[in-house]
């Protein structure tokens, strides 16, 4: 593993979530009640950054064309409005470990 400086662990408890540029990628990190979870930000449809996230389904959903995925599996749970028929099951994002450390978000960038 190769862990990389992000932002402040404050920064991101205040605002809970955070898509971050980790050196070429763009990772989401969310901070749920202390356990942080990070995953790919580049909507696998239109290449979008990913940002409206729900605490309560633990999903996040891509603002150009509403595609949805699960924070916990990255898992596309509905295709984008504007494909429907659009395959879910190969749409999927990444999961990347991260982490805190002495006050840091670290992303795994390997």
């Amino acid at each position: 593993m190769v862990w990389k400086r992000t932002i402040m662990a404050k920064a991101l408890e205040k605002a809970g979530h955070a898509s971050i540029k980790v050196e070429n990628s763009v990772v989401f990190v969310a901070n749920v009640d202390g356990k942080l979870i990070g995953m790919d930000a580049v909507c696998s449809h239109a290449r979008c950054i990913l940002g409206e996230f729900d605490k309560n389904t633990l999903t996040v959903k891509c603002p150009c064309h509403h595609a949805v995925f699960d924070l916990n599996t990255g898992k596309m749970l509905e295709p984008p409005y504007v494909a429907p028929d659009a395959p879910k099951e190969k749409l999927g994002l990444k999961l990347i470990p991260v982490r805190e450390n002495n006050g840091w978000i670290e992303v795994d960038v390997e």
